[in-house]
């Protein structure tokens, strides 16, 4: 890839919504969304970080494609905003699939 296009690539905000089955991303501006099964989320927790960083960084790649590229991710269950991230290992599983958490 040249320098140029690498300048010319656009960055996504990416919006994580977790709940005990499914894993679901909407990028913004792009406003592109998908969403994946998962199991390795159970009593308000990650059971299995490992897995769920793959989980993630499988469900950003094949959202984002080619020309766009993911930075941050804004994460939320279905327990509400104020579950804490750190406590549910939420926030360990998307530092390892190489996103930024933001709010």
């Amino acid at each position: 890839m040249s320098e140029k296009s690498q300048k010319e690539q656009e960055y996504e905000v990416g919006d994580l919504f977790v709940t005990e089955t499914a894993l679901t991303l909407k990028l913004m501006p792009s406003r592109k969304s998908g969403t994946v099964p998962i199991r390795w989320f159970a009593k308000g927790g990650v059971t299995n970080v490992r897995r769920a960083a793959k989980d993630i960084q499988f469900l950003v790649g094949k959202i984002q494609g080619r020309t766009l590229t993911v930075r941050g991710l804004n994460v939320t269950t279905d327990k509400g905003l104020d579950t804490d991230l750190r406590g549910t290992r939420l926030f360990e599983a998307v530092a390892k699939a190489g996103f930024e958490v933001i709010g």
